[in-house]
């Protein structure tokens, strides 16, 4: 009875897990020649049953930069890279498909973005275009609405190519959504695996 309560406790912590990214000074510029700006943070906190965090990690510059300097990790993530590269193809609609389960709950943003180009009229269409798909966007992804939710997006008419991006806020993701996306993409590999070994079995037999 005991050991009941303690897998059904566990399997509930593990369903609830929330994975929280808070965004702080987030600053591209491509006008500059460092384009972005070294006073960022992002932090990853892991809550269980949505309150209790069990795991916290925070990036910021300086860590980018051992991270960079450290030789095994480093290779590591070439490695990583490398098997990315190869996978590719494995990536279909189906996966893309899947991804697409994983909701990304927006509890805070402030966004700002200044775009400027050359010419003066197409920076006045692209404006008001992106400002409509960020907003279809944000209006599905947004937990609440109230004041902390802000994006800006303004044109800049310099005859320059310019993109300025501002952006600090929370982000949640609910772990069930990555375990159903995980779910869904193994059993679809599972069953390409299955066609192609029956298809290899058809063609075994089709000569005698």
């Amino acid at each position: 009875m005991v050991f009941l309560f303690i897998l059904l406790l566990v399997i509930l912590m593990l369903l609830t897990i929330q994975i929280k990214i808070e965004l702080t000074n987030i600053k591209i510029s491509s006008n500059k020649k460092e384009h972005i700006d070294k006073n960022y943070e992002i932090k990853f906190i892991i809550y269980t049953l949505k309150k209790i965090p069990i795991f916290k990690l925070t990036i910021n510059n300086k860590k980018i930069k051992k991270i960079m300097e450290n030789k095994k990790i480093m290779s590591k993530i070439k490695e990583q890279e490398t098997k990315i590269i190869e996978n590719r193809k494995n990536i279909d609609k189906e996966t893309i498909k899947a991804l697409k389960n994983i909701k990304i709950q927006v509890e805070k943003i402030n966004l700002k973005i200044l775009i400027g180009t050359e010419n003066a009229s197409l920076t006045a269409f692209i404006v008001p275009v992106i400002s409509t798909i960020i907003a279809i966007t944000l209006r599905e992804q947004i937990k609440k609405y109230n004041e902390n939710q802000k994006f800006l997006i303004q044109p800049i008419y310099i005859n320059q190519n310019l993109i300025n991006i501002e952006c600090s806020g929370i982000f949640e993701i609910e772990m069930i959504h990555i375990i159903n996306t995980i779910c869904i993409v193994n059993k679809k590999r599972k069953g390409d695996k299955n066609e192609r070994t029956s298809n290899r079995r058809s063609y075994d037999y089709g000569y005698e």
